[in-house]
């Protein structure tokens, strides 16, 4: 029986969002772990090695300290590893939103249909992602800028008055991904027809994803500390080093892996509370 076939509602249910993505997750385990760590987990693993080796390449580049040569390849570094990273990750996300909301209709997702389906519409999801990304990015650059040039309370009240208006405009937007992988539409249209589909429950879109996000977060990283309560990182060889930052990468694998999954249960859970598709038009979008 698919699993959001129970007609249309005219209430936005939690309880069915995270019941969809449980479901998913519980049928397509093997399929979640594995688009986890090609996605999400290895990219990671190669930024992270990359920026802890950032330090001796800057120092051979005569960019170490302050003024303006230092902080503009430190910059530039910095937004050339979000953005080459944050490729794969994407297409990640358009994987999934394609199988966890297929799903929903019944249809049981494939490596080969969902990677195809993501990278059809690579450009609209990068363009999505990208947008999100920079913003963040002249967010977190701008109370840098002010915390070196004031103090560090002026750079944290800016942060503060930047990034509020981030996340709300990012809850707002949070379906852009699942609506350009089943609607077609391009980066601009997705944003926008996300920001349709949120009004009047952004508050529980956002409860939600902190909720998700924190737990995980707070789990994983528990998990994490007790398996290095006895592990000196002095002491670690090179290849413990390498396999300590795949752990590190792993845990925000899971956590994106998850928070992806639960927006297309989202992305589904809207479309049925404001339009009520049927079942055989949702297959249609998502085929």
């Amino acid at each position: 029986m698919p699993l959001g076939a129970q007609g249309p509602s005219e209430k936005f249910r939690l309880g069915r969002v995270i019941g969809n993505a449980a479901a998913f997750l519980r049928r397509n385990a093997i399929f979640s772990i594995a688009a986890g760590t090609l996605f999400f987990a290895l990219p990671l693993a190669l930024i992270n090695l990359s920026t802890r080796y950032w330090p001796t390449l800057a120092f051979h580049l005569g960019a170490i300290g302050s003024g303006p040569w230092p902080m503009s390849v430190n910059l530039g570094f910095s937004m050339a590893s979000g953005l080459i990273g944050a490729v794969p990750n994407l297409v990640g996300q358009a994987v999934l939103s394609k199988a966890a909301a297929g799903e929903i209709n019944g249809n049981r997702p494939s490596v080969a249909s969902c990677v195809q389906t993501a990278l059809q519409h690579i450009f609209p999801v990068l363009g999505i992602g990208y947008t999100i990304y920079l913003v963040v990015f002249v967010a977190r650059s701008g109370s840098a800028a002010v915390e070196l040039s004031y103090s560090p309370q002026a750079g944290g009240l800016v942060f503060l008055l930047l990034i509020v208006p981030c996340i709300v405009w990012g809850v707002a937007i949070s379906v852009a991904v699942p609506v350009s992988v089943a609607e077609g539409l391009g980066t601009v249209a997705s944003m926008s027809r996300s920001r349709d589909l949120t009004k009047g429950y952004r508050w529980w879109i956002f409860g939600l994803i902190s909720v998700v996000v924190i737990g995980l977060l707070l789990g994983l990283r528990l998990a994490t500390e007790l398996g290095l309560t006895f592990v000196s990182l002095q002491s670690l060889s090179p290849l413990a080093i390498v396999l300590l930052t795949f752990q590190g990468a792993m845990v925000s694998a899971i956590i994106w892996t998850v928070l992806s999954i639960i927006l297309a249960t989202t992305y589904a859970e809207l479309r049925q509370v404001k339009e009520g598709p049927g079942a055989d038009e949702l297959a249609e979008i998502f085929s």
